[in-house]
């Protein structure tokens, strides 16, 4: 992708991102919000920060595992931790182009060639993509009562949030569909690189049987359920919420995470938020659990973001 796409698309995620952030809070009382701030318990926010470095740690591992198949020399744990951390950081500001740092960093800090690392990313996106369906499908099947209450009522009769519902559903499925069609028909550095990606891409089939890298993603998203599931204790109405209520967050947020906006702003609040109604929380206070949640992780990685920079740009200098 030139730079003039890369500046366009940006501008298309940034006001995608300011139009679904209107839509979602314009009607939410601020004032509610600010005294909702005093009553917080920060332990339990700051222990669910804590707990997300390792979400980081745990990807790098599993990484490793897989660029170090088919004979590559091992990876250092920690330098792709920071790796990791910077690529996430950056996607703050250019959301889809992350994964595009993360390989560059890694073929800077170490002997692997840029289309195979790519390739490598691009396994390791299908794996959580099937993690994820796995994860629906089991939050379905335990709880389909809930999930089909609260697709008939704020879904299908939607009078509780309006047309707004509605909208925002099908604006993120249309724009998802976009944006993957242009990225896999548009991206000629792919095709012209073609072999080597395909040799990362591959690399993932020799892990299946692999007891380090089945753990590695059970613990991966194990470590999303409870950055989200430990919230709940931080305040009065979102305490006693339960495992199953914590599963429904975790489906939510990894959905509102796909669409094309930076860090998910405004789809991943709506989406949580309106999930939550189904376990008799109101849309506001969904609506406020999900904004502690999703901006203690953003300040969480604007810190351990700038930390990783400044070690991996002295890293990647000392190489030169």
């Amino acid at each position: 992708m030139n730079k003039k796409s890369v500046i366009i698309n940006s501008l298309l995620s940034l006001i995608l991102g300011g139009v679904l952030f209107f839509l979602v809070f314009r009607s939410i009382d601020f004032s509610d919000f600010y005294a909702r701030l005093n009553e917080l318990n920060f332990y339990w926010i700051y222990l669910s920060m804590f707990i997300s470095i390792f979400e980081h740690i745990i990807r790098a591992y599993r990484w490793n595992l897989m660029m170090e198949v088919g004979g590559n020399k091992k990876f250092s744990t920690f330098v792709t931790t920071n790796v990791i951390i910077i690529s996430y950081f950056f996607a703050l500001l250019l959301p889809r182009f992350n994964d595009v740092v993360r390989c560059y960093l890694i073929s800077k800090t170490n002997q692997i060639n840029f289309s195979k690392s790519l390739g490598s990313v691009v396994s390791e996106r299908i794996i959580d993509l099937i993690s994820l369906l796995i994860i629906i499908f089991f939050f379905l099947a335990i709880e389909f009562k809930n999930f089909m209450l609260f697709i008939k009522t704020y879904v299908i009769d939607y009078t509780s949030l309006g047309n707004k519902s509605i909208f925002i559903t099908v604006s993120v499925m249309a724009l998802t569909i976009i944006s993957t069609r242009y990225i896999i028909t548009k991206s000629k550095f792919l095709q012209d690189k073609f072999s080597e990606f395909k040799e990362g891409f591959m690399s993932v089939r020799f892990l299946y049987n692999d007891k380090r890298f089945l753990l590695s993603t059970v613990l991966l998203w194990g470590t999303y359920f409870l950055m989200g599931y430990l919230i709940f204790f931080s305040f009065d109405q979102t305490s006693g919420l339960g495992v199953y209520a914590g599963l429904a967050v975790l489906v939510a947020g990894s959905i509102g995470m796909v669409v094309p906006v930076n860090a998910g702003i405004g789809a991943y609040h709506f989406l949580v938020a309106s999930i939550l109604l189904s376990y008799n929380l109101d849309y506001q206070s969904g609506l406020f659990f999900a904004t502690v949640l999703h901006t203690s992780q953003i300040i969480c990685l604007l810190v351990v973001g700038t930390l990783s920079s400044i070690y991996i740009f002295f890293k990647i200098r000392a190489k030169e």
